[in-house]
């Protein structure tokens, strides 16, 4: 009976570790694919800052056009269009539906991105056109420009920086 007694136990111990080292390998399996999902997404969100900003540097550049053509006043129609339609928030909602959004830019970097999205978008284009000739009419169209180049283009380039520094960009 000693034996069969010895034999259930190695058995049972050999159970018990397989069990073990299982569940220890699938843990280290899934830290692997987490750590590599993070550094994709960390990726994937400097890529878009990338493209932001470099369409908010043609922004800045196309506002200090039109303030060169509004203060000659040589403006024509074509120059109350704001395009705000290359800015691209695509790979932000995966990020943000998994969390590695909120994980990579942390409360800060969220609030200020989210507003960055909400100020340079197709729709705000149209209120901003529709805000440009309705102060051209009042002749203040040149300081509606300032205030976009000299405050709001300042503010975006901010917030750019900041979730550049976050990304590790």
């Amino acid at each position: 009976m000693g034996t069969f007694d010895t034999l259930v136990f190695q058995n049972a111990f050999w159970v018990f570790v397989g069990i073990v080292c299982g569940a220890l390998i699938q843990f280290l399996f899934h830290y692997i694919i987490s750590l590599s999902q993070r550094r994709n997404a960390k990726r994937l969100f400097r890529i878009e800052i990338e493209i932001n900003s470099d369409v908010l540097a043609v922004l800045e550049a196309d506002l200090t056009r039109k303030r060169e053509l509004f203060v000659s006043k040589q403006q024509t129609d074509q120059d109350y269009y704001i395009n705000l339609n290359d800015f691209n928030y695509t790979m932000v909602n995966p990020l943000i539906n998994s969390g590695y959004f909120h994980a990579i830019a942390g409360s800060d970097g969220v609030r200020r991105y989210f507003k960055f999205m909400n100020d340079l978008n197709s729709k705000n284009a149209l209120v901003l056109q529709q805000m440009l000739r309705a102060q051209d009419e009042e002749n203040a169209s040149i300081r509606m420009l300032n205030w976009l180049l000299d405050t709001r283009i300042t503010e975006w380039k901010n917030t750019i920086a900041l979730l550049k520094a976050k990304a590790g960009a």
